[in-house]
């Protein structure tokens, strides 16, 4: 492990680590507030799969442990990755202040959650993509690579743009199983 990769992970777990403090914050004002408001299914999902996706970004960082140097455009890339995180988290649970319950608070922000997902996995698959286009991948791993990935790009893409709670919460459900196996296969 580089000297490099030391500093930038703990710049990226320690924004990471604000992004997944967000979520449990919600869910434990979700708790606290169930006698108020009905805690739902889609709010908690959403937050299960920015958990999970969460974990992921953090596996997948420790393939960056060789890091020679730190840039700029590397910390900015970064803090943008995490901070984008984090926002999603905020949008997730409703603030105390709010009376919406949890799922129609969530079906009026998932949109803003799922952009947020959506351009933090497209910014951290800027470095593979390049890798794969100068140092010569393997046809088959080019193919899994991309259909792995655009996978999990449709089922977000669903979540945000379908309009029945049942089938967002059923595209969630699935994207947390999605986003677990194949970080359990190839992390």
């Amino acid at each position: 492990m580089s000297d490099a990769f030391g500093f930038m992970f703990g710049f990226y777990g320690l924004l990471l680590g604000l992004a997944v403090a967000e979520v449990a914050s919600g869910f434990s004002r979700a708790y606290d507030e169930r006698d108020k408001r009905k805690i739902g299914i889609v709010a908690p999902l959403f937050g299960i799969l920015l958990l999970v996706d969460l974990i992921s970004f953090w596996m997948n960082a420790w393939a960056y442990r060789d890091l020679p140097d730190v840039s700029y455009l590397i910390a900015l890339a970064v803090a943008l990755v995490a901070l984008l995180y984090y926002f999603a988290a905020t949008q997730i649970f409703p603030k105390a202040t709010e009376r919406a319950t949890l799922d129609i608070h969530i079906m009026e922000h998932r949109r803003v959650v799922v952009f947020c997902v959506l351009t933090s996995n497209l910014i951290t698959q800027i470095p593979p993509a390049t890798m794969a286009f100068t140092t010569p991948w393997p046809t088959s791993q080019i193919i899994l690579w991309s259909c792995l990935n655009l996978g999990y790009y449709i089922l977000l893409s669903t979540a945000a743009l379908a309009k029945s709670k049942k089938v967002v919460s059923i595209v969630v459900a699935f994207a947390i199983l999605y986003v677990t196996c194949a970080t359990l296969i190839f992390a």
